[in-house]
């Protein structure tokens, strides 16, 4: 085929040539190795003051407010009110007045099984350890309503449920 074709550079190729088909020695090797190694502290100590520079433009002093919990509210039982009424916020009125003395956890609306609301506030707790507590709930909501019943009922998940009923005033 070379016969047809006129010879070129490429065709004056020596035998051997090119950096890839050198011999490489010890000291090639260990200079490529330092030279990996130099490349590589340099980069990292790029990265850490940059880190640091980002860092240090931070604008956190230190002077925020940071609320803790009460360790008190730790041993309290967890308290839920739920409103059994068509009032809008209801749950989320009492359970303001009752977070200021008690764990209260949440307020949501309540739809009993049989429907309609419920007629009578009552105060439900789970454990006879929280007998206590729930009657100091009633009586906090039945000074404001005049009535409130206390009773002990595995029906509810948390340790003290309040379910607002329509007598609520």
């Amino acid at each position: 085929m070379a016969d047809k074709f006129p010879l070129d550079e490429f065709d004056a190729a020596p035998l051997r040539g090119g950096r890839h088909r050198i011999r490489r020695t010890a000291k090639h090797r260990i200079n490529e190795f330092l030279k990996i190694v130099v490349i590589s502290a340099v980069v990292a100590l790029v990265g850490f003051g940059g880190l640091k520079l980002i860092d240090s433009l931070n604008t956190f002093d230190g002077s925020a407010v940071v609320v803790a919990q009460n360790t008190d509210d730790l041993n309290r039982p967890v308290v839920v009110v739920l409103d059994g009424t068509t009032a809008q916020g209801l749950a989320a009125k009492w359970a303001t007045k009752l977070a200021n003395n008690y764990n209260v956890a949440t307020a949501a609306n309540f739809v009993p099984a049989t429907g309609g609301q419920v007629a009578a506030t009552t105060v439900y707790y789970r454990d006879s350890a929280d007998a206590f507590t729930a009657a100091a709930i009633a009586k906090a909501i039945a000074t404001k309503t005049g009535t409130a019943v206390v009773t002990q009922s595995s029906d509810f998940t948390d340790a003290i449920t309040v379910v607002l009923g329509k007598d609520l005033k």
